[in-house]
């Protein structure tokens, strides 16, 4: 017998349930916290990204509104300059004073003062001029300008513009704010407003935007500003967001996703263009990402060991169970489990128990039925010998009778000679309803030697039937008993064997004119039949006859007695008309 260790070994060599427990456990638990890890992690992304944009969007937001509003002072200092009465006029009126005269000075000096309070405390302004038709010029800067300087590109954009416009110049990256500036419905001068071009998109280079693409265009895309090193990557950026319908989204440029944001000017003279990489919106997530792992790590880890310690927790029973079980296959009976739990297992246990506890009554009961068997088989071959001493020994009273002239003798030792070969010499368990009747023919020509009444057996059977199966000397008791119990003591009795069928069954009636049965008497035969006990038929066997049908063809099948004293008894068998199944 293989030893606890030997076992323990085949079994952790099987798929065992407990692995299978734990592979299902760990799988669900992974996939459960994976899935849960996952879906938190995208939703705290989105979260990030849409905080990170709502953040950047109001940066940007704030960032043109500073632009916005330098762009909106410099115009109003130009308003403030063309209504000006008291100092402006006097230079538009009167421009034919001497360049070098005192009174030049003194205007020049007044409207300096002038232009210098009004881009008092605004970094952004480098300078205010006013050039005059004749080439005059009125400024508040400190750095000289002179009428060469007025030939610059630059320069002669402003002088020649007839609206108030933005120059801007990208070469030299000067930008101008210039306006013509009308007496009596004359140009007679320009306002030009230099402005510090470091200073207006420093607004752009605050903390949040320095790692995003800022593009400040005016109209016609020409570059105003962009933090992108070449002009050209500028421009291309432009060019694709320009099929874009929406003024923000999500576009792939250079192979990488990024967030854009396109807004116009408040005062209409550019337009601005932010493209925000996803890697920057996610920044944050991305650091999540990390943290997730650590908390996806420490959750599996819990869920295996939880899945180990339940699975094992489980299946420790079942072990014990699939050991017991191994060591019955190895020949011992005497294993028992001693799990008390009151779970599927205690069970399966205790019934375990109950079919081990079964088939030891079963072994003992086997073992005294061979025993049985082996004493039966002995006096089976010792019997052997007394079939043919019967036969011969009918056949010697059959011979001295013949010899002698009794042919009732000879007629009977025949009968009884046949009927002892038929019944002893026939194997099967069912015969024809036609050997049954030479069964019970030579029967009635024995029992007619005893008896000294006149009796007759009329048999009435439809003709298809002869050959029915039914099973072997089942109505031969039946006939016997009406033969003895009925009609003995009655001349001129009759017994009438009727066979016929009846939808699926077939209906055996043995019926006998003899004395009958009184009504208590037959109601409690009834009862006991019912019992199987059989009464006074015990021993002619007619409650036999009843179970027999039914342990045969089932509980529906079976049989009943009828009677009326002093008239008649019958018995009455149903049977199936389809035998063939059961045979």
């Amino acid at each position: 017998m293989a030893s606890r260790k030997e076992l323990e070994d085949r079994f952790q060599r099987t798929h065992t349930i407990q692995g299978k427990i734990l592979a299902v456990c760990i799988l669900l638990a992974v996939g459960i916290t994976l899935v849960s890890l996952i879906i938190s992690y995208y939703t705290e992304v989105n979260s990030y990204t849409k905080i990170t944009k709502s953040y950047l969007t109001q940066y940007i937001e704030f960032a043109d509104q500073s632009f916005d509003t330098m762009i909106e002072e410099a115009r109003k200092i130009s308003l403030s300059i063309s209504v000006s009465n008291e100092i402006i006029y006097p230079v538009l009126s009167n421009d034919e004073i001497s360049e070098v005269s005192y009174d030049r000075f003194r205007q020049k000096r007044r409207v300096a003062n002038f232009l210098s309070g009004l881009m008092t405390q605004k970094e952004y302004i480098e300078d205010i001029l006013i050039v005059t038709a004749n080439g005059s010029i009125y400024q508040a800067g400190e750095e000289l300008i002179v009428r060469k300087d007025l030939k610059e590109e630059d320069m002669q954009r402003a002088l020649k513009s007839d609206k108030a416009r933005i120059i801007y110049d990208k070469n030299k990256n000067s930008v101008f704010y210039c306006w013509p500036l009308y007496y009596r419905n004359e140009r007679r001068a320009t306002g030009i407003i230099k402005l510090n071009y470091a200073f207006l998109i420093s607004v752009y280079n605050m903390e949040p935007l320095n790692t995003s693409t800022v593009i400040i265009s005016f109209p016609q895309d020409v570059l105003f500003y962009s933090n992108k090193k070449r002009e050209q990557e500028a421009l291309d950026i432009l060019e694709a967001m320009s099929g874009k319908e929406n003024d923000s989204g999500y576009i792939d440029i250079l192979g990488e996703k990024q967030y854009y944001l396109r807004n116009q000017s408040d005062t209409g003279f550019m337009s601005i263009a932010v493209l925000i990489p996803y890697s920057v919106l996610s920044k944050d997530a991305q650091n999540l990402k990390y943290k997730f792992i650590i908390i996806g790590i420490c959750a599996v880890s819990v869920s295996v060991f939880c899945s180990i310690l339940i699975s094992k927790k489980l299946c420790e029973n079942l072990k014990r169970l699939s050991y017991s079980m191994e060591e019955i296959r190895q020949g011992s009976l005497e294993v028992r489990m001693s799990i008390s739990t009151k779970d599927e297992i205690g069970i399966v246990a205790d019934t375990f128990n109950r079919m081990m506890d079964q088939i030891a009554k079963l072994m003992v009961e086997i073992k005294e039925k061979e025993k049985l068997k082996k004493e039966a088989e002995q006096k089976f071959l010792d019997a052997q010998i007394e079939p043919h001493f019967l036969y011969n020994s009918i056949n010697s009273i059959q011979y001295v009778a013949h010899m002698r002239g009794e042919s009732e003798i000879e007629t009977v030792s025949t009968a009884l000679s046949e009927l002892f070969r038929s019944v002893l010499s026939n194997k099967k368990d069912f015969i024809t309803l036609w050997e049954e009747k030479e069964y019970i023919d030579n029967y009635i020509l024995i029992e007619r030697f005893k008896y000294t009444k006149n009796f007759e057996l009329i048999w009435d059977v439809e003709e298809e039937l002869w050959g029915y199966q039914i099973p072997k000397l089942l109505l031969q008791p039946i006939v016997e008993n009406a033969l003895i119990h009925g009609i003995a003591d009655k001349e001129g009795g009759i017994i009438n064997a009727k066979v016929y069928s009846d939808t699926d069954t077939v209906i055996i009636k043995i019926m006998d004119n003899g004395k009958g049965i009184a009504r208590k008497k037959l109601q409690e035969l009834q009862e006991n039949i019912n019992k199987n006990q059989g009464a006074r038929f015990r021993r002619v066997g007619i409650a036999n006859v009843f179970e027999r049908i039914k342990l045969i063809f089932g509980e529906e099948y079976g049989g009943n007695i009828y009677s009326y004293q002093n008239a008649f008894t019958c018995v009455e068998l149903k049977l199936p008309l389809n035998v063939e199944e059961y045979l």
